[in-house]
């Protein structure tokens, strides 16, 4: 044998070994019956770490068919859309598709790394985080038409073959419901099943789209965030002014984007910041949403005092760190960097809060 593999003993979520005596040993076809066949190996395999005793917990299994749950639902909203075969493919729909690729290409490497050396559950976690957050939450809401609207053609044949991707990729860890998809997206031979599809491969991409949509999708959570905070509902559009710092040029990629997630009614950059204004900070830029009639002042003074309480804690941190001469001697110079370019952030951080507290007194 080239490899062995040695699993580990089940036992309860206690971490008592399973025995009839004890019956805290659960029947398996009851299991299937109350959460399916797929759902109760899906939990099997997310309690299973390579080499460690596994602690099964029902939970998992409950886990898994709500995954089920999940991943049919986002078949049905597909299948779902009207297609207007004279509709083009509008740009932000061209970018979510490009970002997606690019993001499944770089966990395909992290995912086939994990399996190569059997961490089963790890790279079931990767799957799992791909399909529920970056396919589900993110990448369907980017792509989805407005209410009652039409989609285009193109967008709809990407979507649906980057659905396939990941059936591929989950057929391994759930077999049924991926077979099952993998015939409902499109016509196929009686022959041609997923289960002796190939899995897919890596496709060089620039990555560069990541790091542009890893800021936009802090920007969306920030104004979101913002939202709850100040109770203002999805509908009400807000305006979002950008301004750039330290010589940087404006990146508007994925502006169109943060436009459609965070209901934004006008987005503009500017040279200097804007009065009576509620704000927040991404790396260097910093974003301004007038709130008039939704602010209390007083409550946004408190907000503005706790981030900038803590923006200071931080960069206490950050120097105490950098003030270590063994650590600065001994870290790579690439870490180094890393911790510096943080103090500088926070410094600014602390800047624009002060300002911002300055204004509002």
């Amino acid at each position: 044998f080239k490899n062995v593999y040695l699993t580990g003993i089940v036992r309860d979520k206690l971490g008592r070994k399973m025995s009839k005596s004890l019956g805290n040993s659960p029947d398996p076809i009851e299991l299937m019956q109350k959460y399916g066949a797929d759902g109760v190996r899906m939990g099997m395999l997310l309690a299973s770490p390579a080499g460690n005793d596994l602690l099964f917990d029902e939970s998992y299994c409950e886990q898994g068919r709500n995954f089920c749950n999940k991943i049919w639902n986002a078949l049905r909203l597909i299948k779902g859309w009207t297609v207007d075969e004279t509709l083009s493919q509008p740009e932000n729909n061209r970018i979510a598709v490009e970002w997606f690729n690019t993001h499944f290409n770089q966990e395909l490497e992290q995912i086939e790394d994990n399996l190569n050396k059997y961490r089963l559950s790890e790279a079931l976690m990767n799957i799992y985080k791909l399909v529920w957050d970056d396919f589900c939450s993110w990448f369907l809401e980017m792509i989805k038409p407005a209410y009652q609207q039409a989609i285009d053609p193109v967008t709809q044949k990407e979507a649906f073959a980057l659905f396939e991707k990941l059936s591929r990729v989950l057929h391994p860890f759930m077999p049924f419901i991926t077979e099952e998809i993998w015939h409902l997206l499109a016509e196929r031979e009686e022959k041609d099943c997923l289960m002796v599809a190939q899995m897919p491969k890596q496709v060089g991409l620039s990555t560069q789209i990541l790091n542009q949509f890893s800021v936009a999708k802090e920007v969306i959570v920030n104004i979101r965030t913002l939202r709850n905070e100040k109770n203002i509902p999805l509908k009400e559009g807000l305006e979002l002014y950008i301004k750039k710092n330290q010589g940087q040029k404006a990146d508007d990629t994925f502006d169109g984007l943060v436009s459609k997630l965070a209901n934004i009614s006008k987005l503009d950059y500017v040279s200097e910041k804007v009065e009576n204004a509620s704000s927040f900070i991404v790396g260097t830029t910093e974003f301004y949403v007038p709130l008039s009639g939704f602010v209390n002042k007083e409550d946004e003074i408190k907000r503005l005092q706790e981030e900038l309480k803590y923006a200071q804690g931080f960069l206490i941190s950050v120097e105490k760190k950098l003030s270590n001469e063994r650590f600065v001697n001994s870290a790579p110079a690439q870490v180094v960097d890393i911790e510096r370019k943080k103090m500088q952030d926070a410094q600014q951080k602390i800047q624009v809060i002060e300002e911002q507290l300055k204004q509002l007194r």
